[in-house]
C-alpha cells in the first residue's frame, strides 16, 4: 500500500487541506485529516510494456479505469545488465505512482519484455522484481505475450509483430500458444526493420565491389552519413552507440527517401514480406489452429508503414489461407494490464475493454500534452 508519498496527488492534497485547515476549527481539522487517512485505498493493477525501443506503463483499476501513464525507454531483459532493466522498471512505477491519488493498494503486476519467451521462470522474476514488488504477484511474459492479449483479447489467433525485431505468436481453439520468431537480430529476425536496413547495407556493398546492380541507396546512405562511398559507413555503423534501432530508424527513412523508385530496394521489401508470411504460415500450421476466416492481426513499423512489405506479406499470406487482417484491439501495454487484471480474477469483458481502451487514450494525451 503506497501512503504519504509525495508526488502528484500529495501536492493537491496539500493544497485543498491548507484552504480546509485555514476555515475549519482545530478539532474539525484533526478530524478531516483522519478521515483522509482512513480512506479505502484504491485496488490497482500495474501493467508494462517492456520494448526493445520504447517502454510504457499504466496503472488500472479493477474496473478498467487507466489513472496514469508512463513512456520511456527500452528494457530488454536479455540485451541489457538486470541492474539496467530493474532501474528501468523502477522508474516506471515511480512515475506511475506521481500521477495517482493519495491512498492506492497494487494487487497484481504484470511485466512483459522483449528477450523472454512465453512465461519467465521464478528466478527471472526474482531477478528482475528484486524489492521492487513482489514477485509472487507478478506476471512476466514476453512482449509478444502481451501484445497477443492486447491484439485478440485472449481469443483463437494470430499475431504478426514486424517492426525493429519480428515475431509471431498464434493461439489455438485449446488455448495453446505457438511462438515463431523473436530471436533478435543476431540470429536473425527475417523481414524486420533490422533485415531489410542490413540488406539494404549489403546491396549497397554489392554495387561498390561490383557484384550486385546499381542502385540508388548507395546514394542515400553516403549523403546520409556524409561519406565518399560505402566503406566510409563501416565506422558508423560498427559504432558501439549505432544500436539495433539505429538500423530500424535507417530502414523507414530509406522507404520515405526512395520507397517506389528503386528496384534494388523494391525486391528486398518484397523479400521481407514474404518472408514474414512464410513463417506466419509455418506457425498457423503447428499451433493446429483452424478457424476460417483466419483472425490474423498485424503490428510494428514495417507492416504498418512500409506499403511494398505489406502487398508482398497480404498476397502471400491470402495466397493460403482466408484470412481476416485487422490491427490489434488494444496496445500492449493494456494486453499486460489485462493479464495483472486476470490475475486479480476480473473478468475480460466489452465493457472492460471499452473502459481501459478510452481512458487510456484520454490520459495519454493528457500526459503528452
Amino acid at each position: 500500500m503506497r501512503q504519504g508519498r509525495p508526488g502528484l496527488g500529495w501536492h493537491v492534497r496539500i493544497a485543498i487541506g491548507e484552504r480546509i485547515r485555514h476555515c475549519l476549527p482545530s478539532r474539525a481539522w484533526l478530524n478531516a485529516c483522519q478521515a483522509t487517512r482512513m480512506e479505502t485505498p484504491l485496488q490497482l493493477v500495474i501493467g508494462i510494456d517492456g520494448g526493445a525501443t520504447y517502454s510504457h506503463g499504466v496503472a488500472a483499476t479493477h474496473d478498467g479505469r487507466v489513472l496514469s501513464v508512463v513512456h520511456s525507454a527500452s528494457m530488454n531483459f536479455t540485451g541489457s545488465y538486470q541492474k539496467e532493466v530493474r532501474r528501468r522498471v523502477s522508474e516506471i512505477l515511480h512515475d506511475l505512482e506521481l500521477q495517482l491519488p493519495f491512498s492506492n493498494e497494487f494487487t497484481h503486476y504484470a511485466v512483459s519484455a522483449a528477450g523472454i519467451f512465453n512465461e519467465a521462470t521464478t528466478d527471472q522474476k526474482e531477478k528482475l522484481c528484486g524489492k521492487i514488488y513482489p514477485w509472487k504477484r507478478t506476471r512476466l511474459v514476453g512482449d509478444s505475450v502481451a501484445a497477443f492479449q492486447g491484439a485478440t483479447l485472449g481469443r483463437p489467433g494470430v499475431l504478426v509483430i514486424c517492426g525493429t525485431g519480428t515475431s509471431i505468436i498464434a493461439c489455438n481453439e485449446d488455448g495453446e500458444f505457438t511462438h515463431h520468431g523473436g530471436w533478435g537480430p543476431l540470429l536473425d529476425d527475417v523481414g524486420s526493420a533490422y533485415w531489410i536496413a542490413v540488406k539494404c547495407i549489403r546491396a549497397a556493398i554489392a554495387e561498390f565491389e561490383q557484384s550486385g546492380p546499381a542502385t540508388s541507396i548507395t546514394d542515400a546512405l553516403c549523403g546520409w552519413y556524409e561519406v565518399k562511398n560505402v566503406q566510409g559507413l563501416i565506422p558508423v555503423i560498427y559504432h558501439p552507440e549505432f544500436t539495433r534501432d539505429k538500423f530500424a530508424i535507417l530502414a523507414s527513412k530509406l522507404d520515405r527517401e526512395i520507397g517506389g523508385a528503386d528496384p534494388v530496394y523494391q525486391q528486398i521489401c518484397r523479400e521481407a514480406g514474404e518472408a514474414v508470411a512464410n513463417l506466419t504460415i509455418q506457425t498457423v500450421e503447428k499451433s493446429g489452429l483452424d478457424t476460417s476466416p483466419l483472425p490474423l492481426f498485424f503490428s510494428g513499423g514495417v507492416l504498418l508503414f512500409n506499403r511494398a512489405v505489406m502487398e508482398a506479406f497480404e498476397e502471400t499470406i491470402r495466397g493460403k489461407f482466408k484470412a481476416m487482417l485487422s490491427q490489434p484491439r488494444l496496445p500492449t501495454v493494456l494486453g499486460a494490464a489485462m493479464l495483472a487484471l486476470r490475475d486479480a480474477g476480473v473478468e475480460t469483458s466489452n465493457t472492460l475493454v471499452e473502459q481501459l481502451e478510452t481512458t487510456y487514450k484520454n490520459v495519454d494525451e493528457l500526459v503528452s500534452s
